[in-house]
């Protein structure tokens, strides 16, 4: 069976319910079927995820399944994929992201017109409430030189870059972290506007501002790796350690009032009152806010030399 010219590689913990929707809208590609495969990387679920995709798999010979015993994190899970994938491209997404039937098409064409090697973006559009929009939507871009939302490029770079980080020690950043070394071997970067990925955000309620607050914790310990890995001002800027950011965020919270204690409460009003957008803002505000105060801490923590 001659290889895919496309391996989309998709890492999944407990992504059961958004990764079907991802698998439905990769089955329905406009690409002709023999040029591409997808590789499920399930790093160590214990929900459906597996099941689901061995199903999928029985049904269709392109969809693949890798297992993880353990949940060894998003960049040992890519590097799975990655290293099993036959195809010369590889496709980067997540298993909460949709796409249109053109979506492979576009990526695969922008590699075929270029003369040399290319990282190829695509936007990234988050979805609120889950569901397409009808009309076309104002593209989002990122300051990220690489995404792995949506991103593909020659498996060769992939390899010989050294593959994603696996030493990250938390969510976070270490898409951020290829992209500089990419951008550092001098891969040359297109962006294929119609090549769109619509991200399904999950809402934040007074129920999951706790997990969500244990994420950005996470994140915030990846962002001192990050630095550490690549020192400078142009990374502070990612990562929101500048004075400017935290007096923004000060305000924003209105100068502390609002923190993981009060914001509840303020949302759960809103919400009584129907602004559940005013609510959400209220709850991811005080949620950046808790990023801040994490990353200030082991920032701390790392110039001592202590661990968290």
């Amino acid at each position: 069976m001659p290889a895919p010219a496309l391996s989309v590689v998709i890492p999944a913990y407990n992504q059961a319910a958004t990764l079907r929707r991802t698998l439905e809208a990769l089955e329905q590609q406009t690409l002709d079927p023999h040029l591409y495969e997808v590789i499920v990387v399930d790093d160590g679920s214990t929900d459906e995820t597996a099941a689901l995709v061995r199903g999928r798999s029985a049904e269709d010979p392109r969809v693949h399944l890798l297992q993880h015993g353990t949940n060894r994190g998003r960049s040992a899970a890519r590097n799975s994929g990655i290293r099993t994938a036959r195809g010369e491209i590889v496709v980067l997404i997540d298993s909460d992201i949709l796409v249109r039937p053109d979506f492979l098409a576009h990526h695969l064409d922008a590699h075929r017109r270029s003369l040399h090697p290319v990282l190829c973006r695509g936007p990234v559009v988050d979805l609120p409430d889950g569901r397409l929009p009808e009309k076309p939507p104002a593209l989002a871009t990122s300051p990220a030189y690489l995404t792995t939302a949506n991103a593909s490029l020659p498996r060769q770079e992939l390899l010989t870059a050294g593959l994603f980080d696996e030493n990250f020690p938390a969510y976070g950043w270490e898409d951020f972290d290829m992209g500089f070394r990419l951008q550092r071997r001098g891969l040359p970067r297109v962006f294929r506007r119609e090549a769109v990925a619509f991200h399904i955000m999950r809402g934040v309620d007074t129920q999951t501002l706790e997990q969500a607050q244990r994420k950005e914790e996470e994140r915030a310990r990846s962002a001192v790796y990050l630095h550490a890995r690549h020192p400078g001002w142009r990374t502070r800027l990612l990562i929101q350690y500048t004075l400017l950011h935290r007096i923004l965020y000060f305000v924003l919270a209105g100068g502390g009032l609002l923190n993981p204690r009060t914001a509840p409460i303020l949302a759960a009003r809103l919400r009584r009152r129907g602004r559940n957008f005013l609510a959400e803002t209220v709850l991811r505000g005080a949620l950046n806010r808790h990023y801040l105060g994490a990353l200030r801490r082991d920032w701390a923590r790392a110039r001592r030399g202590t661990k968290p």
